[in-house]
């Protein structure tokens, strides 16, 4: 693997795993921001796309159609839970469509793209997520999810351009805004460069079975 792409949806997420991982901003505008690497055997971009699936769609279709095609898109950030323990590390195993509701198809699951199977390592708790277009504060899903608001755009774009996807999320609430707002002060919760282990496992190709 000599191509990676990391994706975050907010700059507090996205700046300290660059900052962690050396990276120096390379790009910014009103689409994404791009923080990049400057090893030679090892390409490391973090893109910033914003807030939500169409933002994160635009923004990372504009990265793949500008840029070499990754080997792998990492996707890092928040997310809540049905019941989850708050603070932990969760590697997403599939990825759904909260709003995908139409009568005379499958529910949240598109079947011609954005049905792969992701990305796991080994000894980190899998779970789906569901992506959602607004903060999700309840849910009739009654299993043990997570729910964000960008992994199922990227999951289109892997899907339809043939590039694994990674997908590690820090759960913040258990679908509360009360409590993620709480959160947000607790260090522990909010922090994610804990992550950077998972993505030096995967830079020794020790923790991806897929690879």
């Amino acid at each position: 693997m000599n191509n990676i792409l990391i994706h975050c949806a907010m700059e507090k997420e996205g700046k300290k795993i660059a900052d962690s991982l050396n990276l120096v901003q390379k790009e910014e505008n009103k689409i994404f921001n791009i923080y990049e690497g400057k090893e030679k055997e090892t390409k490391i971009d973090l893109i910033i796309t914003g807030i939500g699936k169409q933002k994160t769609a635009i923004g990372l279709s504009t990265y793949l159609c500008t840029n070499a095609r990754p080997d792998i898109i990492i996707n890092i950030g928040y997310a809540g839970s049905t019941n989850e323990e708050i603070g932990r590390w969760i590697n997403i195993s599939k990825s759904y469509n909260l709003e995908w509701d139409i009568p005379g198809e499958e529910k949240y699951s598109m079947k011609d793209i954005g049905n792969q199977e992701l990305e796991k390592i080994e000894n980190l708790k899998s779970l789906p997520c569901y992506s959602s277009e607004t903060f999700v504060t309840s849910s009739k899903i009654k299993d043990n999810v997570i729910f964000d608001m960008e992994l199922h755009s990227i999951c289109l774009l892997g899907d339809l351009y043939n590039i694994p996807v990674l997908s590690l999320k820090k759960i913040s609430d258990n679908l509360n805004m009360e409590d993620y707002y709480k959160n947000l002060k607790r260090d522990e919760v909010m922090e994610l460069e804990s992550s950077i282990s998972y993505i030096k496992n995967i830079l020794n190709k020790g923790a991806i079975k897929c690879i």
